[in-house]
């Protein structure tokens, strides 16, 4: 049953009006960006949002606490200090409020600042797996990394992007849980649906050392936050199966008509902005194939595919194919997109940082990453080293009858390069087994 009526909010104990205090002080601290750094910085590289201004919308769902950025994701001391020392705000403040007895619209507005900053959060994470770009499938250079390549969190990442359906289904629970717990009546039944999703999201990252472990948790934490006014009832209706009343408080009284207008209207332009207009515009990016997740230029549409490195001189001198050697390149890929990748011997660097659209060198190694840029008319390939833009490789390709490529030019090193690429037609069960909406491929 959901109680419409009017009733003033007291606590019998003063640690009950310390950690609503203190909750809220943590709520708002968390969920709002107070520091000057988050409104300087530069989103273009990491959102896009120069050539898709909409993703300003995504960058203010991002707000990352400071405890979010050190120790790999795990900085369980920092949030749990964070939390303590909101505590503590909240036994000052108390101290200086003694004399309220009536903690009806302070408990309101603790509601309403938790609800909305964690839908804020959420929604970005389910529309972007409602139309599943928040992990997409393998690339043809990861469907050709070694298994062993992977960190955990990444083949996790990629398993998940492998089955589009249950990215899906997960993004529409998300999405029904996000809706709900805007509205007052169905606050309750939204925090359940949230939990039972945050709750093997946060054990994933434990499980999978995905780096992103403190944010799941202090999204659990908020969601959980949720149900403390429904403690009581629970207890009374699952333990002792006693009939009971789930609360909903009800919204300040406004006197004024704008006042009662002005909430209206920042209640549903959030809905309209951040979950009707995202929605639009993530389904463009989704239907235009695209993903955030990846380099957003198309490539050169005939040479996508996987090249065997058939012949390989290295300043005129053959080099013949050594799983072992270190500058002898193995095979070689063109993404559909404008990625070139190459499959090298040496152990290049492991990059644990998911930042800034690192995602597919980000969590494996095996492979280095260009992106590629073509100019047909002097048949000339330039191609930028995407974990350091600081190395550049310029080649002349020849393109053979049998749609093979040539190329001849010179690496970082100064040695003169000449390379037969040889298209190779490969099977992926993965690709052949995945999931099509619809029937169809």
């Amino acid at each position: 049953m959901m109680s419409l009526e009017k009733e003033n909010i007291t606590f019998q104990k003063p640690y009950e009006a310390i950690l609503l205090r203190g909750f809220l002080f943590f709520a708002i601290i968390t969920s709002i960006p107070f520091y000057p750094s988050f409104y300087l910085k530069d989103y273009g590289e990491s959102f896009q949002t120069k050539t898709h201004p909409f993703r300003i919308i995504d960058v203010v769902s991002q707000n990352n606490p400071w405890f979010f950025d050190n120790a790999s994701g795990k900085n369980y001391v920092g949030w749990l200090t964070t939390l303590l020392l909101s505590i503590l705000v909240g036994a000052l403040w108390h101290l200086l409020d003694k004399k309220r007895k009536d903690y009806s619209q302070l408990t309101y507005w603790f509601f309403v600042i938790v609800r909305y900053g964690l839908a804020l959060r959420m929604s970005w994470f389910a529309i972007a797996k409602v139309f599943p770009v928040q992990m997409p499938f393998p690339t043809i250079s990861q469907l050709n990394t070694n298994l062993g390549e992977f960190t955990p969190g990444k083949l996790y990442w990629l398993t998940t992007g492998v089955s589009p359906f249950f990215e899906v289904f997960a993004g529409v629970f998300e999405l029904v849980a996000t809706v709900l717990i805007l509205f007052r009546r169905t606050t309750t039944l939204g925090t359940l649906m949230m939990i039972a999703i945050l709750l093997p999201i946060w054990f994933v990252n434990i499980g999978y050392d995905a780096g992103v472990e403190v944010t799941s948790l202090h999204i659990l934490t908020l969601a959980v936050l949720l149900l403390v006014k429904d403690i009581k009832a629970f207890w009374e209706i699952l333990i002792l199966h006693k009939a009971s009343v789930v609360p909903n408080f009800q919204a300040p009284q406004f006197y004024k008509p704008w006042q009662q207008r002005a909430r209206l209207t920042l209640k549903w332009g959030f809905i309209l902005i951040f979950l009707v207009y995202r929605g639009f515009e993530y389904g463009r990016v989704y239907a235009a194939e695209k993903t955030f997740k990846l380099p957003l230029t198309d490539g050169v549409k005939s040479l996508a595919g996987f090249y065997d490195v058939a012949n390989f001189q290295i300043n005129h001198k053959t080099l013949p194919y050594n799983p072992y050697d270190t500058l002898r390149w193995q095979n070689v890929v063109f993404e559909k997109f404008n990625t070139f990748s190459i499959k090298v011997a040496n152990q290049t660097r492991l990059n644990t940082d998911n930042k800034v659209r690192t995602t597919e060198y980000y969590g494996n190694v095996g492979r280095l990453y260009y992106g590629y840029e073509i100019d047909s008319l002097s048949h000339k390939i330039v191609l930028k080293n995407r974990a350091n833009t600081s190395q550049k490789l310029i080649f002349h390709y020849q393109e053979t009858p049998s749609k093979d490529l040539i190329l001849n030019g010179i690496n970082e090193s100064g040695d003169s390069l000449s390379v037969l690429l040889k298209r190779q037609e490969k099977y992926y069960p993965l690709v052949d087994k995945q999931f099509h909406f619809f029937g169809t491929k």
